[in-house]
């Protein structure tokens, strides 16, 4: 993914997550009940881990072309760890 594309992409997802909130706020404003705002957090909560992920994801991809790393065996072993990390970050 280039620059641009990852700008993009992220501020796509920004762009939903303050939607997510002004709904909270409009919620909050009309007495919603608490589950439904709880809801709603969770919503927000789990898109700011997907973007956390998805800008993770492409820093570490950026990173490893950029070491080079010849040795096969560590470059699977850092891809590894990178993956765990973004199944740490996504839930």
């Amino acid at each position: 993914m280039t620059k641009e594309e990852l700008r993009k992409s992220v501020q796509q997802r920004l762009g939903t997550i303050k939607g997510h909130v002004a709904g909270i706020e409009k919620m909050v404003d009309e007495n919603k009940e608490c589950e439904e705002i709880l809801l709603q957090l969770s919503a927000i909560t789990g898109a700011v881990n997907k973007l956390s992920a998805h800008i993770l994801e492409n820093y570490t991809e950026a990173c490893l072309e950029e070491a080079q790393i010849a040795d096969d065996k560590v470059r699977q072993r850092m891809e590894s760890l990178t993956k765990m990390m973004l199944t740490m970050v996504r839930k």
